[in-house]
């Protein structure tokens, strides 16, 4: 009853036009402001996504590292165990240190990467190539991908695929870095070079495993690491089996524990926008009270009919909080409608664009998640009711007074 009584009012006509015009421009108020948040959410949401995906095809779905040292030992059983494990779909060992990588009188420290031949299937590194091609040659005849940020800090954009460089490694065996003789030196060739994300870009060179350790004086089976694609539905049973053949001495991380820094930054950022953005709609809410209030004085009539009828105070104070509810929801309504509808018309034509071409897309991505727009009309609406509590006093204190 008290919602139809809140329901009737909102659509009532009022012997004042002035109020029913303002009450609508408290409703569109907070549509427009529900409009924006929405559409900032969905605009954070896709750039999350983009960054995500460009990590998530840079990272491996699982990936086995030594837990206190940067290399360890697996002998083949191991690993052919952990090859034939229900759900693996490819599995890759890893070498991964740093070296010096020298062309004529410029250097830049690089990421070496070392890799086989199963990396493809686990790396879509191969899809981010901006020349040449990925090929790692072998241990007697090196090859090298290198990120185009390594690419521009030596000058190789300029010069054509195939010239030969230099890498400068750590000699495990020595003391000191101080002396070329402590240094092992090995001469490469770049075959190709890719563009997935800045972090990558400046600092990692891909090339064959065999070759990475001998660069960096490893024995057979001394490995970074081993990278792992899988499937998804049966990642805690795999985790579980490599843990238990593994034992302690490795961590076992699938690709939210590897980046988990950053996607609790982007979830901090996101909670920060929210934030910000609800305290406007907490102003947008509170104009209101002065819509309400001119409704209050309008219907004080009608309070005093429905009081007569044995409506309480309580009975009073609901129908107009009710009332403000209605209004914020009805205008959470109308800013979600056009959120979505600007949403629709960026995801198909791409009508804002992006400064400059140096993003792997030229358009602000978005991506609408149902419980932003549940989290913010459930929002607006209780702003709404806290906005509309005055009002509603104002209604029940009203009975009191003489008409």
């Amino acid at each position: 009853m008290h919602f139809l009584f809140a329901w009737r009012y909102f659509r009532g006509k009022y012997a004042f036009q002035a109020i029913q015009i303002i009450a609508w421009v408290s409703v569109f108020a907070i549509a427009l402001g529900t409009a924006a948040l929405i559409t900032v959410l969905s605009v954070s949401n896709g750039f999350t996504e983009v960054v995500k995906g460009l990590y998530s095809d840079f990272y491996a779905d699982v990936r086995v590292t030594a837990t206190h040292s940067k290399f360890f030992q697996i002998s083949d059983t191991h690993y052919h165990a952990i090859k034939k494990m229900d759900g693996v779909i490819a599995i890759s060992k890893v070498v991964e240190n740093k070296a010096l990588l020298v062309k004529g009188t410029r250097q830049s420290v690089v990421m070496v990467k070392g890799v086989d031949s199963n990396y493809a299937h686990i790396n879509k590194i191969s899809n981010y190539l901006k020349r040449g091609e990925f090929a790692l040659g072998h241990i007697s005849n090196p090859q090298i991908v290198v990120g185009i940020g390594v690419e521009q800090s030596l000058g190789l954009f300029q010069e054509p695929l195939g010239d030969t460089l230099q890498l400068y490694a750590v000699n495990r065996s020595g003391k000191s870095i101080t002396q070329l003789d402590q240094l092992n030196t090995l001469s490469v060739v770049q075959s190709g070079a890719f563009s997935i994300q800045q972090e990558f870009d400046e600092q990692y060179i891909f090339a064959d495993y065999a070759f990475a350790q001998y660069l960096f004086d490893l024995s057979e089976n001394e490995i970074t690491g081993i990278e792992l694609s899988i499937d998804p539905k049966k990642e805690k049973l795999i985790v579980a089996s490599i843990q238990s053949l593994l034992g302690k001495e490795v961590q076992i991380q699938n690709k939210y524990q590897q980046n988990i820094d950053l996607y609790k930054i982007m979830q901090t950022e996101k909670w920060i926008i929210f934030f910000i953005l609800a305290l406007i709609m907490v102003v947008a809410s509170f104009n209101l009270v002065g819509a309400l209030t001119m409704l209050v004085l309008e219907k004080k009539k009608d309070i005093h009919v429905l009081h007569s009828m044995g409506a309480s105070s309580w009975d009073i104070q609901k129908i107009f909080l009710l009332l403000s509810g209605v209004m914020a929801f009805m205008g959470a309504l109308i800013g979600g409608a056009l959120s979505s509808l600007f949403c629709w018309l960026q995801l198909k034509y791409h009508l804002i664009k992006l400064e400059g071409n140096s993003f792997v897309i030229d358009y602000y991505p978005v991506k609408p998640m149902l419980v932003d727009y549940i989290a913010i009309i459930g929002l607006i609406v209780f702003i709404s009711i806290l906005a509309g509590w005055i009002p509603a006093r104002r209604a029940a204190a009203s009975l009191h007074e003489k008409i």
